[in-house]
């Protein structure tokens, strides 16, 4: 098992008091900076949560000859890659009405470019991003495969592109291109807060018209349309019928809304779950053995942790939303209790391979409760016949021990399924004690 120990844990908010269609002003701070470069770094802040900070990079540049930006961020984890290219105002209050729109054209052509090079070279050149925590991220073989490119401009209204058409790809070498107003964007992430709810989103307008395709700053009747039909744009003509459909449906919408809050605030924790892991205990060694020791990263060397983050992230929202509901529930029935440890474990239909034990402890050692976490991460894949484990305690309030566990095949050793039917073959929740796997 690779294992991670997060530091303190800090309550994680309720979701923002916000509608579906915020407005998100990005002022800067420190006049001595210049906006466009702070307001990367705002965004890149922005989209951290959600996203999962680790794979929010900014500045990919390019080390052949010279050394040159080819985008303004890099979201990328196994799997996934989204390359996005960036225009801001120096003052967005500044232009309105023909003004802003002839600058917004402007600008969306110059970023679509942008992006076409990226895709075009940044394959098989060494390559490198910026990020706060991980410092300097080397792309040694260039930009991995990009599975969307994104144009953001920053505009308040609503513009229509169309007028330079040629000039803004919808795709480029395979990949697909959405033109989208920053606002617009921001609102949207922070709606579906996972990249492969970003991705389902924009696969599904790519059924859009053209037209619409390349009008940005009216994105939220769309995105309300698309939750009123669980997930789809099926159907829809375009962002006008998009509008028609909303306003019938208002009060549907208006309980759609209320439990798509729920899944936030419970998907919340498990984004706090993989946010804190990049961090950890300077004393996370005290007490351990060697051989619990080798199950950490070395600490000029942690990658366990991203692999760990990975999951996480490659989790859709309701899929969040359930780990951390039973997460929260498990902690909540071992302060009820008054026990020491209390588990249970859930799988997902979508993820066949994966098993998630989630767990609560108070008062357990760290040597022990890594034994116990093998123990309970064996037990879960041999009883439901899994390959893949994710375990997740929360520890009294203290912080979170993390392990991931990947076999070639589900354990099916006669232990390993008696272990799994102990702990794990007729309660979903135990505070039941734990002991060792027989030598």
């Amino acid at each position: 098992m690779s294992c991670g120990v997060t530091k303190v844990r800090r309550a994680w908010p309720a979701s923002p008091a916000r509608g579906v269609n915020a407005r998100y002003n990005i002022e800067v701070s420190d006049a001595s900076q210049q906006r466009g470069i702070w307001a990367e770094r705002y965004v890149q802040d922005f989209l951290s949560l959600p996203f999962v900070s680790e794979f929010v990079c900014r500045s990919p540049q390019t080390l052949d000859g010279t050394q040159k930006e080819v985008a303004d961020f890099l979201i990328t984890y196994p799997g996934v890659g989204v390359l996005i290219s960036q225009k801001t105002q120096d003052d967005p209050l500044s232009r309105v009405g023909q003004k802003t729109a002839s600058w917004a054209l402007k600008q969306s052509k110059k970023a679509a470019s942008q992006l076409c090079g990226a895709l075009r070279t940044g394959r098989g050149k060494p390559a490198w991003c910026e990020h706060p925590r991980r410092g300097r991220v080397e792309l040694p073989n260039g930009l991995p495969v990009i599975s969307h490119g994104l144009v953001l401009t920053e505009v308040f209204e609503r513009v229509d592109l169309n007028a330079d058409a040629d000039d803004l790809p919808l795709h480029y070498q395979g990949v697909p291109i959405t033109y989208f107003s920053l606002n617009d964007f921001l609102n949207v992430a922070m709606e579906l807060r996972t990249l492969p709810e970003i991705l389902a989103y924009l696969d599904a307008r790519r059924s859009l018209p053209y037209t619409d395709l390349r009008t940005i700053g009216d994105e939220f009747r769309l995105y309300e349309f698309y939750l009123l039909h669980n997930g789809s744009l099926a159907g829809c003509l375009g962002k006008a019928d998009a509008a028609v459909t909303v306003a019938a449906r208002r009060q549907e919408l208006k309980g759609i809304l209320q439990s798509k809050w729920e899944d936030d605030f419970y998907g919340g924790l498990i984004e706090h779950v993989a946010d804190q892991l990049a961090t950890r205990q300077t004393d996370y060694a005290t007490g351990l053995s060697a051989d619990a020791l080798a199950q950490y990263d070395a600490p000029d060397n942690r990658s366990n942790y991203l692999r760990m983050q990975a999951v996480l992230a490659d989790l859709r929202l309701r899929e969040r939303s359930a780990l951390g509901r039973a997460f929260e529930e498990t902690a909540q029935h071992r302060e009820q209790s008054g026990g020491d440890f209390t588990h249970r474990a859930i799988y997902i239909d979508g993820r066949p391979e994966w098993v998630y034990v989630l767990a609560s402890c108070k008062g357990i050692a760290p040597a022990l409760l890594i034994e116990r976490m093998n123990i309970l991460a064996v037990a879960a894949m041999a009883h439901f016949r899994k390959t893949h484990c994710l375990v997740v305690v929360d520890r009294e309030g203290a912080g979170y021990q993390v392990g991931l566990t990947i076999r070639p095949s589900a354990p099916s050793s006669p232990i390993e399924r008696s272990l799994g039917d102990e702990y794990y073959g007729r309660l979903r929740m135990t505070d039941k004690a734990l002991s060792l796997i027989p030598a």
